[in-house]
């Protein structure tokens, strides 16, 4: 069997008849291979999260030799403390890893006397925060009594779900909701939707659904604390430990770099304060901004090693609210989106206090490849389905979320009292025309002989009229009036003054109803919110 049979383009292989595996987490294999040049083991690999485990029993059946796992490095997002309890405890009657404090779980495809056995079978030895001697005194001991293979080869087939592509734009997606949760959710759907397939070194099956340029907003979120749902793949603890790689220009054993040295010690810049200086002098200023790329090493590590995902940063004050806008080349979005907004939302705050106490404005996130692994498709679909919905924080009576362009309150207003009237062939400016009736300088009559919207019992017309006010309780800004709800929408539409999708269909709803209650003489009946008047 040609082995690994997963992340055969990742794993570092030195000799595949070994009993030692090491899986090193967060930290750099290639930094491993290079302490370990002179020693014998099977393979090198990382661990990033308790998905990966599912891969290693994969590939430790398909070359059942190894016998032993040294966890050793950085142990970032609780990967590692993931694989003990799994190791320890095994799994519950859904696969869930009993003891987990991030509730990974193990495949389903992989039958659970093959759990039991790699279990007795397969020793992990816990080395994390442990030195590079013993790391090696450890794996030459283990070398020193070889073990035979516990079982055959075998493999197990895989059920994971291909999610469907629908079409779309392609590139240019705008996700956004008040807490990093609601907006992370938002982006998990557009990708799992519309995401194209992608060739991919890091999963099991080679793939990734990837968006292009997505722009990410979170309005409100408290850094200090942030609502951390149970559905987020980490917990408070794994925030904690993470927000020192982006504040902090300290190193981190085993990471080649952190966000923090690049913004904080590049070349000798802390441009994280040399942003706070500009804001205190010049507050008005366009040039806050912070880059993580050194063009030359990274260059030369781009076969080798990985370069910043995070490249840059800008701030920018306005209304007294300090706004910062953060760009990635690239994001694994079920597990690195979440903590890098937590941690660079983190840093929004220490520049805006002491650069002057500034508010906080939003925080916005630019993505260019914005793509879920296939090894989380399976969870990714578990976390929609069961918390979207909940999520979005829609009632009966608002199924739509706050447009921050403004609220639009929709009447009936009476226009003239006649028993006919002639249209004039002059329109009101600012009217649209296309689409508008033909019955310009034509005698309307009550009969009805040439039928209008405005016309109504009595002789009355009526006319729609939508109000848009500036938001929370704000000033009127402008009206839209109109005969029909055709011509009503157009106005908002065509100059966007609107431009949320579940907003636009509600006032779109509405303004239908509005024409129907003046077609059908019901005009005292109509009230915009249509709880009460279901019958219109």
């Amino acid at each position: 069997m040609d082995w690994p049979i997963l992340y055969k383009q990742v794993l570092q292989v030195k000799n595949p008849k070994n009993n030692v595996g090491v899986a090193v987490m967060w930290t750099e294999r290639q930094v491993v291979a290079d302490i370990l040049k002179d020693a014998d083991y099977c393979a090198i690999g990382n661990l990033y999260s308790s998905a990966g485990i599912s891969a290693i029993i994969r590939n430790v059946f398909a070359n059942p030799v190894i016998r032993h796992i040294i966890l050793w490095g950085a142990d970032l997002s609780r990967s590692g403390q993931a694989l003990l309890s799994f190791v320890e405890h095994g799994v519950d009657d859904q696969y869930f890893i009993i003891g987990d404090e991030k509730k990974g779980q193990i495949e389903t495809d992989i039958p659970k006397e093959a759990i039991d056995l790699f279990r007795s079978s397969v020793k992990v030895h816990n080395l994390r925060g442990k030195s590079i001697t013993e790391l090696k005194s450890t794996i030459e001991q283990l070398n020193n009594s070889t073990l035979p293979q516990f079982s055959k080869p075998r493999t197990f087939a895989t059920s994971r779900p291909k999610p469907f592509t629908y079409p779309s734009e392609q590139m240019g997606f705008r996700c956004h909701g008040n807490t990093a949760a609601q907006t992370w959710l938002h982006i998990l759907n557009n990708i799992l939707r519309y995401g194209r397939n992608k060739t991919t070194r890091y999963t099991q099956e080679n793939e990734l659904k990837e968006l292009l340029n997505i722009m990410a907003v979170v309005y409100e979120e408290d850094p200090d604390n942030p609502y951390l749902p149970s559905f987020f793949p980490f917990s408070k603890k794994d925030l904690d430990t993470y927000y020192p790689q982006v504040l902090s220009s300290k190193p981190i054993a085993g990471i080649a770099y952190t966000y923090g040295q690049r913004l904080r010690d590049h070349e000798g810049v802390d441009q994280i304060q040399n942003i706070i200086d500009l804001i205190k002098n010049r507050p008005f200023s366009k040039k806050m901004v912070a880059f993580t790329a050194n063009v030359k090493e990274d260059w030369s590590q781009v076969n080798k090693g990985d370069t910043p995902c995070l490249t840059q940063i800008l701030c920018s004050v306005q209304d007294d609210k300090l706004f910062m806008t953060t760009h990635f080349r690239s994001q694994d979005m079920v597990h690195g989106w979440p903590r890098n907004v937590f941690s660079l939302r983190k840093l929004q705050k220490l520049i805006a206090e002491e650069a002057g106490g500034y508010k906080l404005g939003s925080f916005v996130m630019i993505t260019h490849s914005a793509h879920i692994y296939s090894d989380d498709y399976a969870l990714v679909e578990k976390i929609l389905k069961e918390n979207f919905e909940k999520e979005l924080g829609y009632s009966v009576r608002q199924h739509f979320e706050e447009d921050p362009r403004g609220n639009v309150i929709i009447e009936i207003e009476t226009v003239r009292h006649e028993s006919s009237v002639i249209r004039s062939e002059k329109r009101v400016p600012g009217r649209p025309t296309k689409y508008a009736d033909d019955t310009k300088g034509k005698i309307l009559n009550q009969s009805g002989d040439l039928p209008i919207q405005g016309r109504a019992l009595n002789s009355e017309l009526f006319e729609i009229v939508a109000k848009l006010y500036a938001p929370n309780g704000g000033l009127l800004l402008k009206e839209f009036h109109g005969s029909t709800a055709m011509e009503v929408y157009m106005q908002m539409t065509d100059w966007e003054y609107l431009v949320m999708p579940s907003h636009l269909i509600y006032i779109g709803t509405e303004l239908q109803r509005a024409e129907y209650a003046i077609k059908e003489g019901k005009v005292a009946q109509f009230s915009q919110d249509p709880a009460p008047n279901k019958g219109l």
